[in-house]
């Protein structure tokens, strides 16, 4: 059976054979590790793909399909399997492809769900048109190697490390050794969530530092810094293991407390959305979501229920 995701790749590899001028040059830097070349282009050229095939694949039969946010994600896939457990035989794919491309996907019809990782623009008419239902609440952990003996940072530092204002540890007390970033993609809930509550001041809205090294998810933002001694990022609280070490920033430490009291400053909301009220087995699915049934999972995944 041909499932949304072997459609999608399939769909990307035909983008890609289409020949070089099909997607985007990669930015050109030198070796080291924060100024590793990056495609900026291509999350955008793949939104596209992935949209266009979820719509084949949803025309073509395959149940229901929740896709987008790669932070979302992970709990989805294991509230997913439970509800499986719990209504055996059902077909439910969960996909990825980042918060953008899962509203898209929802405004578009191609999916059942979208997934996000930030709030929808109230200034995008599609955007502001869709059914939002919140899931839980997630905190934005700051991360550094184990070994990097900076233990928390004030905003006003995050920010100006993200921007390349401060380019060494020594700034912040580390040793003096040069500052490698790590960032998410453009279109990322995750990248836009971060941007919004760090790099914007005022009316000012900032860009992380040209020389960042992008990654393309929570746990490839977490992979790299888990390499790289000198190497900061921002990830999904839910992503946090033993590899890394979250910061504390302005005095708080991201825990499931601190994110449900508010006093993290770094919040964002999990939401799924839709173009329509769900009903049958899409409502089903989701009323499985918010229920007790879902607590453990979302305990595991250092999440916080919302309110319904």
């Amino acid at each position: 059976m041909t499932t949304p995701l072997r459609c999608a790749k399939r769909a990307f590899r035909a983008a890609i054979r289409g020949g070089e001028g099909a997607l985007p040059a990669p930015c050109r830097s030198s070796p080291a590790p924060s100024r590793t070349a990056i495609w900026r282009g291509w999350p955008v050229a793949f939104l596209l793909v992935l949209v266009v095939a979820l719509a084949g694949c949803q025309a073509g039969g395959h149940g229901l399909v929740v896709a987008g946010s790669t932070s979302v994600q992970p709990v989805m896939e294991k509230i997913v399997e439970a509800f499986r457990r719990a209504r055996p035989g059902v077909r439910v794919t969960v996909e990825g492809g980042g918060s953008s491309a899962g509203i898209m996907a929802a405004v578009t019809g191609a999916a059942t769900f979208g997934m996000s990782s930030r709030a929808l623009k109230a200034d995008h008419p599609d955007e502001a048109a869709l059914r939002v239902f919140p899931l839980a609440l997630d905190g934005i952990a700051v991360i550094v190697h184990p070994s990097n003996v900076v233990t928390g940072l004030h905003l006003d530092q995050l920010r100006d490390l993200f921007t390349g204002r401060i380019r060494t540890w020594k700034a912040v007390g580390g040793p003096d050794r040069e500052v490698h970033l790590i960032v998410r993609e453009e279109g990322s809930g995750t990248r836009g969530a971060f941007d919004e509550m760090v790099l914007t001041r005022g009316k000012e809205h900032l860009r992380p530092d040209a020389y960042a090294l992008v990654q393309d998810s929570s746990g490839g933002v977490r992979e790299v810094v888990r390499g790289d001694p000198d190497a900061i990022g921002f990830v999904s609280l839910g992503v946090v293991n033993e590899s890394v070490r979250a910061l504390a920033i302005d005095g708080v430490e991201p825990t499931a407390t601190t994110v449900r009291d508010g006093s993290y400053r770094l919040l964002r909301p999990f939401v799924l959305v839709a173009r329509e009220e769900p009903a049958g087995l899409a409502r089903e699915l989701w009323e499985f979501a918010v229920s007790s049934a879902t607590e453990p999972i979302l305990a595991q995944e250092g999440l916080v229920r919302v309110g319904h």
